[in-house]
């Protein structure tokens, strides 16, 4: 698999987590920052209920703050850049272990899907989705530095 430059590591890093806060944070205050960015914007699916009440069929211009836009970007962005950049030595061990990260994070967030489908219902379960979004970076991030930092301290012991 082809990686990313190790020097991109920390800065990416560094931007996943600070607009992982930033996000929730904006989550857990209920804070929309209507008043930044709102800006006109080419809607593929308006806000007005046309098509059997849902919205689905009305397209056009509407008003929009593009903050959790931009924040959704960020954190997407940097957290491919910091999940897929190499470390400074790259050896089979290291990607077997990148690859194990990546497959137990997908594995507990689809479990954790199963799980918020029979007992999170209404608004409540779209909150979880945009959560569920996010979770399998985060998760592999955190999963695959505790393997590296394990892995680096019995490196350390020899």
């Amino acid at each position: 698999m082809k990686l990313l430059n190790h020097k991109l590591k920390w800065p990416a890093t560094v931007l996943f987590y600070t607009s992982l806060l930033i996000g929730v944070y904006l989550i857990s205050t209920e804070n929309q920052l209507d008043d930044l960015w709102n800006v006109p914007v080419y809607s593929l699916f308006g806000n007005e209920k046309d098509f059997m009440g849902t919205g689905l069929g009305k397209s056009g211009w509407t008003q929009n703050t593009l903050f959790n836009e931009v924040l959704t970007l960020f954190i997407i962005c940097s957290g491919l850049v910091a999940s897929f950049s190499k470390e400074k030595i790259e050896d089979e061990l290291i990607s077997k272990m990148r690859l194990d990260s990546l497959s137990i994070a997908i594995v507990i967030n689809y479990a954790l899907v199963l799980v918020a489908n029979f007992f999170i219902f209404d608004f409540a379960f779209f909150n979880a989705l945009i959560i569920f979004l996010f979770a399998p970076l985060v998760m592999f991030n955190v999963i695959f530095q505790v393997k590296l930092f394990n892995y680096y301290k019995v490196e350390d012991e020899k």
